[in-house]
């Protein structure tokens, strides 16, 4: 039997127009990209559930999709899309700074960025809670940060941006993700609801979108406990 995914993986972001709640770094994004304005690192910070990551994978794939960032694949997947979706390209590193905090990690990234992309245009660095790497670990990154090679992209998620060292804040481009309005939050949730076909009232949705604070993560997974605990 064939495992269904769960709503917050089924609905995760794919391209820049889909994230909610975001639309102002979501143009500024895609334009860096289409006018070739691109920082060396982007740094993102906003609390749980609000796209950091998911925008991170959108950046890696928008860099080196072989349709451009107009035509990012959605449906079917070129070559590089594909393999950044599914963590195994050679020349896409993420890395969650909570299990690799210590400087050998930074070497190690360091190494990696020593060498021009084997079958893409830019080698990226996806660093997800980069407030815990340890100090020794961030001054190592600072060197590189300050000169990268110009086929090297960082990108910074953090939910705690008062953790990180300010050096290293001044070498990146800053992006707050703000809380999603229970607005929007309703508007998207009564859409899923549609698509899975499902019936929930319009009370129990609200209440969804007030509990989860404005994280589209949050009111994904507590829809998805919602309706299997619907009556069909």
């Amino acid at each position: 039997m064939q495992q269904k995914k769960v709503l917050a993986l089924k609905y995760r972001p794919i391209v820049l127009q889909d994230l909610i709640g975001q639309e102002i770094i979501s143009e500024t994004i895609f334009n860096s990209i289409k006018f070739n304005k691109i920082p060396n690192a982007f740094l993102f910070h906003g609390i749980r559930g609000t796209g950091k990551t998911s925008i991170a994978r959108i950046i890696a794939k928008a860099l080196n999709c072989e349709n451009g960032i107009e035509n990012l694949c959605k449906n079917k997947f070129c070559k590089n899309c594909e393999a950044i979706s599914s963590s195994n390209h050679l020349d896409v590193i993420e890395q969650d700074c909570a299990t690799a905090t210590g400087i050998d990690s930074v070497r190690d990234l360091i190494e990696f960025c020593r060498y021009p992309p084997s079958t893409s245009n830019f080698k990226v660095l996806i660093l997800d809670e980069i407030q815990a790497m340890s100090k020794a670990g961030s001054q190592s990154l600072l060197k590189i940060l300050e000169e990268p090679p110009s086929y090297v992209k960082f990108i910074f998620c953090t939910t705690e941006i008062k953790k990180i060292l300010v050096t290293l804040l001044s070498r990146c481009t800053r992006f707050d993700l703000k809380r999603v309005k229970s607005s929007e939050l309703f508007e998207f949730l009564k859409k899923v609801v549609s698509l899975e076909k499902k019936a929930i009232s319009d009370e129990a949705i609200k209440l969804i979108c007030k509990c989860s604070e404005g994280s589209v993560r949050d009111s994904l997974s507590l829809l998805d406990r919602a309706l299997l605990s619907a009556k069909d």
